[in-house]
Parts: C-alpha cells; sequence; structure tokens
C-alpha cells in the first residue's frame, strides 16, 4: 500500500516502488493460524468498479497452455456470479478512519483481450519497479491500450524469469502478487498483477495458476491499493484490521465458476454477510439475490478448517 505521501511522491519522472500484497510460499501444507477470522473493513480508497481485465504476455515464450486457456477463463469468472454478491463491498459508506467512501458499486467485469509486448528492457532478473517502469512504457508506445479507473493489467511470464520484490523473490517467497501505482506521465492509476511461472509448487498445472489468478484478481478489485504489514490504512479500499485481504481469508480452498462452455477453478473469497468463506460453486446466471449492504460491524466467525482436496508439495497462502 502506498500511504498519501507516497501517492504525492508518484509524480516524480518514474513510478512509485510499492511493497507487495500477495500469495506466499509455505514449504508442505498451508498454514492455519487458529485465530478467529475479521470481517473486512473498509479504509476509504477506490474500488475497481467493472473490471476490465488485460492479460499481458511477457514476451512469446510464455507457456502454450497459459495462452489458450487464461483468456476464456477471465471471460467466463468475469461474467459469472463469482463477481455479483461482491457488490457488498460497495463503497457508498463511511470508512473506519471517518473518510467518505468513493461512492462505487462493484459489478461484473470484462475479458479485453491477451497482448503479447516485447519488454524494452530484456532482462530476466525483474524487479516491481522494472516492472512498473515496464508497464508505463508499454502504454506510453501505444504497446497495451491507456489505463483507466476500472483498467486491470494481469502480467504472465515465461519459465526462467524472476521478480523480487522488498527482497522477496518469485517461486521461493511468493507465488504472485497485485500492486497498484500512480503515473504521472499518464495522470492515471495502473493497477496489476504479477503472475510468474511458478511450476508445480504454486498450486499445480492450469488450476493452479487459475486458482492463483482469480486469487488475485479479486484482491485488485477490492483493494487495488494493498498494504504491506498488518496495518492497513487509507488508500486501501477493503481489509482485516491486520491486513489481510478478501483471497486471504480463504486460502485453504476453491471451487469453480461454470460458464462460456468451460469449467473453472478459483479461489474461495471473504463473505462478510456470513462471516465466512463464500465457497461457491457459481455459475454465469446473474445472481437473484438482492445485493447486500457492506457491515463493519466487527466478528468473530469460525476458524476455517477445509482443505484443498489436493495439496501440492509446495502450497500457497496469502499474507
Amino acid at each position: 500500500m502506498k500511504t498519501l505521501l507516497l501517492l504525492a511522491a508518484a509524480l516524480a519522472a518514474s513510478p512509485v516502488h510499492a511493497a507487495p500484497h500477495g500469495i506466499k510460499w509455505v514449504q508442505g501444507v498451508k498454514v492455519q493460524s487458529g485465530k478467529a477470522v475479521e470481517n473486512l473493513q473498509y479504509y476509504g480508497g477506490p474500488v475497481i468498479s467493472n473490471a476490465k481485465v488485460y492479460v499481458v504476455f511477457w514476451t512469446d515464450k510464455v507457456a502454450a497452455e497459459t495462452k489458450t486457456k487464461i483468456g476464456p477463463f477471465y471471460e467466463n469468472i468475469l461474467d459469472s456470479g463469482y463477481m455479483d454478491w461482491l457488490s457488498e463491498y460497495d463503497t457508498n459508506l463511511t470508512a473506519v478512519n471517518g473518510r467518505p467512501g468513493t461512492n462505487q458499486h462493484i459489478g461484473r467485469g470484462r475479458f479485453m483481450g491477451a497482448i503479447t509486448i516485447t519488454p524494452g528492457n530484456p532482462a530476466k532478473k525483474l524487479t516491481d519497479e522494472m516492472l512498473q517502469k515496464e508497464l508505463d512504457e508499454q502504454i506510453a508506445a501505444g504497446k497495451l491500450p491507456k489505463a483507466d479507473d476500472d483498467s486491470l493489467y494481469m502480467l504472465y511470464f515465461p519459465a526462467g524469469y524472476s521478480i523480487t520484490i522488498e527482497g522477496m523473490g518469485s517461486c521461493s517467497s511468493f507465488c504472485a502478487y497485485h500492486e497498484g501505482f500512480k503515473s504521472a506521465r499518464h495522470n492515471a492509476s495502473i493497477f496489476y498483477g504479477v503472475m510468474p511461472n511458478c511450476g508445480f509448487g504454486c498450486g499445480g498445472g492450469f488450476d493452479g495458476l487459475s486458482a492463483t489468478s482469480s486469487h488475485e484478481c479479486l484482491e485488485a478489485i477490492t483493494d487495488p491499493f494493498p498494504t504491506p504489514g498488518s496495518n492497513p490504512a487509507y488508500p486501501q479500499a477493503w481489509n482485516t484490521a491486520g491486513g489481510e485481504e478478501i483471497a486471504d481469508l480463504c486460502q485453504e480452498g476453491s471451487s469453480t465458476v461454470t460458464g462460456h462452455g468451460i469449467v473453472s477453478k478459483v479461489s474461495w473469497e471473504w463473505d462478510n454477510s456470513t462471516k465466512s468463506c463464500n465457497k461457491g460453486p457459481w455459475t454465469q446466471a446473474r445472481s437473484l439475490i438482492a445485493p447486500r449492504a457492506p457491515s463493519l460491524a466487527a466478528s468473530r466467525p469460525m476458524p476455517i478448517v477445509d482443505s484443498l482436496r489436493a495439496a501440492p508439495a509446495k502450497a500457497f497462502i496469502g499474507r
């Protein structure tokens, strides 16, 4: 997360570096804290109302299966009941810090297409600052569409590429993360997800990649300016008081979205209204349930005890 001061600093020539909020590696099995889980609270920042997801392939060497399947995956989940219930995280309310909300409604999104870029930086060892700079430059060159408040660029990498952020490395410290920065060049916020090719250890096969992708996508929608650590504040949106996002609370399981002729594996997400993980399964059909008003009341739900049916040798969790 960037503080208000750091957002102001984004007016410098280069994009502002940000700390990660993503899926961390854990040797062995997933860790269950055993603590009662608190509901998400609203901290006054923006959300992404109707996500326009652009898949960005970092060079033409991204795995063929990813190239073939990731577009239909996003087309499916963004136009399904997996998105409908997120209206409970609308921002027409006063934040916990007393700030007025941004008065946004979260609805369904759209898959805008997949774009292969030839990065100006050919390095295979990349930092988050390099990724931000590359995004900024690719947009300026017209290789990527201009960003608006609903744009979300999801970056997919070939095997052999490594990304570091805040001293942590991809496929050794984390599996994926999402971030946002303010571009002075474009006078816009640029929201993005980073999806390294970590193989089996981050979930296994395309199902693992799709569950990881859904984790980061919905966290970006409900908290596009994430925070490091456990002290969320503006411009963060929905987070627990301890610094966890919507998918972090439900790392133990996954379900499916059925629509557009395919079945997609997705992560569970935290549902404030039931004080538990929304486990689906979901379909393309629109929900007939009226949107639920968000609640900031403290809660002490039952601990999550469900487990992923087929846990990989190295499992992932969100922090």
